[in-house]
C-alpha cells in the first residue's frame, strides 16, 4: 500500500472515530431493525491507476556492471549506468553528477513517473515512492531504499541523492 494510500486510510479512521464519539453523544439508542449513521456508511475504495502517470523523464541505460567496476563504468559519461548488487537489492541506476545525473535526478518528487528502457532494467514506467540522501563516499548498499530501482547521482561535494523507484503495475483487469 503506498503512503498517499495510508495516508488516507488514517484519515478516514479518525473521522470514523470522531463520528462514533459524536454519534454516541447525540443519537439515542437505536432499537431493534434501526440502522445507525455508522452502520450505513461506507468509505471510498481505494484503487491503483489502470495506467501510469506521464513520465517526467525518459532514460536509457546504456551499460550494466557490477559494483566494484561502476565507477569506471560511470566515467564514461555516456548516459545511466545500471549496477546489479546481486541477491535481493534493487537495481541502482547512477550518473555522475556532471555527466547528466544532476538534471534530472534531483527534480523527481514522490508520485513522479520514470520511462527505463536499456541494459540491465526491465522496461517500463516506474514511479518514485521515495527519496533519500546520503553523504557522498559513505553511503552504503544497505541504506538504499527497498524499492525495484535506486537512482544515484550526487548533488553536492559532500552529497547524494537517492530516488528509489517501483515499476508501475496497473490494476488487475476483471
Amino acid at each position: 500500500m503506498n503512503r498517499g494510500a495510508v495516508v488516507l486510510l488514517a484519515a478516514g479512521v479518525m473521522l470514523l472515530g470522531a463520528v462514533l464519539v459524536l454519534d454516541v453523544s447525540v443519537s439515542p439508542t437505536p432499537t431493534t431493525g434501526q440502522a445507525t449513521t455508522l452502520q450505513t456508511t461506507t468509505l471510498e475504495i481505494v484503487t491503483r491507476a489502470s495506467e501510469p502517470p506521464p513520465p517526467k523523464f525518459t532514460r536509457t541505460i546504456w551499460a550494466t556492471t557490477t559494483l566494484n567496476r561502476s565507477e569506471f563504468m560511470l566515467d564514461f559519461c555516456r548516459g545511466p549506468v545500471s549496477v546489479d548488487l546481486g541477491g535481493a537489492w534493487p537495481i541502482l541506476v547512477a550518473e555522475h553528477d556532471y555527466c547528466g545525473g544532476l538534471d534530472w535526478m534531483p527534480e523527481l518528487e514522490p508520485g513522479d513517473a520514470i520511462a527505463l528502457f536499456g541494459d540491465g532494467v526491465e522496461s517500463g514506467t516506474y514511479v518514485v515512492r521515495e527519496i533519500d540522501h546520503g553523504i557522498r563516499g559513505h553511503s552504503r548498499v544497505r541504506d538504499l531504499p527497498r524499492t525495484d530501482i535506486v537512482l544515484q547521482t550526487c548533488v553536492s561535494p559532500r552529497e547524494v541523492v537517492l530516488v528509489g523507484m517501483d515499476l508501475f503495475e496497473p490494476e488487475a483487469q476483471s
